[in-house]
C-alpha cells in the first residue's frame, strides 16, 4: 500500500510523517522548478491543534510563541473601541514562521524510509498519477495545479477584492504575548509576534484603483496603527489576492482534495491552516479506524472524508465571512452608537468572550 501526495508543502509533510507512523509509504510528489519560498509567510496555531500536532512532534512547543492576549480594535473616522480577550494566563494561539515549521518537519522524515520525494519536470505530468496503479490513494495539497484545474468543482467562490500584504517588524525586545486587530478604513492589519524581536504584521487591503496604495502607504499605515514596538526594519513586503472557495466536492475517483486545495478563507481570523488541521485531525481518525478494522485504505476515505468535514467547513468558512463583513458594515454602515454598544456588550459579557476564543481554538459553534 502506497499514497501518494502532492507538493511539498506543511500539509503534505505532517502527512507524510503520521502516516509513517502507521507504516504507511508515501511519495511527495511536486515539480523542482516551483519551489516557493515564503519569507513572510506565518501561522498562528490554536492550542487544540498544538496539542495534537505534539503527538507526533513532541518538541514542536520550543518552536513556537504564545499568544496570551488578543486584542480587537476598531479605528477609523466614524468609530474607535476596543475589546481584550485573554483567559488568565493561558494560551489562546501559538505563532510560528512558515519556513521555520517546513525546515522542522522536513528534518523530521529526512531519514524516515516510509517517506520519498519524486520531482516532476513539468506540472502537466501531475495528471499521469491518476493512471498509476500503484497508489491506492492520491491527497493533492496544492492549491493550483493541472488536478486542481481540472478535477475539482468549485462550488461558493466570492472575491474580496482585497490583498494581503505581509511583512516582518523587526523591533526592539519586548514582551510580545499581545496580538492586536485593528480594523482600519482600509481594511484589517494584525501584529501577531513571532518572538520577543520580531512581529508578523498581515494587511488585508481593499483594493481600490482610483485610490491603490502604494507600498510606501502600506508600510505608513503599519507604521501608523503600530502598537507601541520600537521599530527597528520591516522585510519586504509580500502579496497574495484574497478569496473564499469552498468545492461541491472533495474528491475524483481516489484523488482527495486537501489543505490549500480544497478551502481558502479571509485571514482576518488567522483560521485557514487551523482548519486544514483539523482537517487532518478527521483524516487521521478515518484511517486509523480502517487499521483497526483491516481494511483497505483506498478511495472509500475520501467519501468518509468528505461526509465528515464538508459540512463543518462550509460552516466555519462562512462564519469567518460573516465576521469579516460585520465588521465592513461597522465602518461604512453600521451607526457609531449600534457598533460602541455591541463592543460594550462583548466586553461585559465573558461567556460571549469565552464562546469567541472556544471558537477560534476549537472552530465549534
Amino acid at each position: 500500500m502506497k499514497i501518494c501526495l502532492v507538493g511539498n508543502n506543511i500539509t503534505s509533510l505532517i502527512l507524510a510523517y503520521i502516516l509513517s507512523k502507521k507504516k504507511i509509504y508515501s511519495e511527495i510528489y511536486s515539480v523542482k522548478s516551483n519551489k516557493v519560498n515564503f519569507k513572510t509567510r506565518t501561522l498562528g496555531l490554536t492550542e487544540n491543534n498544538i496539542k495534537f500536532l505534539s503527538n507526533y512532534f513532541n518538541n514542536i512547543s520550543k518552536r513556537i510563541n504564545q499568544i496570551k492576549e488578543i486584542k480587537v480594535q476598531i479605528k477609523n473616522n466614524e468609530i474607535k473601541d476596543e475589546i481584550l480577550f485573554k483567559q488568565n494566563s493561558n494560551t489562546l494561539f501559538n505563532m510560528i514562521s512558515y519556513n521555520d515549521f517546513k525546515n522542522y518537519l522536513t528534518s523530521r522524515i529526512k531519514k524516515n524510509n516510509f517517506v520519498s520525494y519524486k520531482y516532476l519536470t513539468k506540472s502537466s505530468k501531475f495528471l499521469n498519477l491518476l493512471n498509476d496503479k500503484k497508489f491506492s490513494l492520491i491527497i493533492n495539497c496544492e492549491r493550483s495545479n493541472p488536478l486542481t484545474i481540472k478535477y475539482l468543482k468549485k462550488g461558493i467562490k466570492k472575491n474580496y477584492f482585497s490583498k494581503a500584504y505581509t511583512t516582518i517588524i523587526n523591533h526592539k525586545k519586548t514582551l510580545n504575548k499581545r496580538a492586536v486587530q485593528v480594523f482600519t478604513d482600509r481594511g484589517p492589519i494584525a501584529y501577531l509576534p513571532l518572538s520577543n524581536r520580531l512581529t508578523s504584521v498581515v494587511f488585508s487591503c481593499e483594493i481600490d484603483k482610483k485610490k491603490q496604495l502604494s507600498e510606501n502607504e502600506i508600510i505608513e499605515k503599519i507604521k501608523f496603527f503600530n502598537p507601541n514596538y520600537k521599530i527597528i526594519s520591516l522585510s519586504k513586503i509580500e502579496s497574495f489576492n484574497l478569496n473564499l472557495n469552498l468545492p461541491k466536492r472533495y474528491f475524483y475517483e481516489n484523488l482527495l482534495f486537501f489543505g490549500d486545495s480544497l478551502h481558502s478563507v479571509h485571514p482576518l481570523a488567522g483560521q485557514g491552516f487551523n482548519m486544514t488541521i483539523r482537517d487532518i485531525i478527521k483524516l487521521n481518525k478515518i484511517l486509523e479506524d480502517k487499521i483497526d478494522l483491516g481494511l483497505s485504505i483506498d478511495k472509500s476515505v475520501c467519501k468518509e472524508f468528505e461526509q465528515v468535514a464538508k459540512s463543518y467547513n462550509t460552516t466555519f468558512s462562512l462564519g469567518i465571512d460573516f465576521i469579516y463583513e460585520f465588521f465592513s458594515l461597522s465602518k461604512s454602515f453600521l451607526p457609531k452608537r449600534i457598533s460602541k454598544n455591541i463592543f460594550s456588550f462583548i466586553n461585559k459579557n465573558p461567556k460571549i468572550k469565552n464562546f469567541g476564543i472556544k471558537f477560534a481554538d476549537q472552530g465549534i459553534f
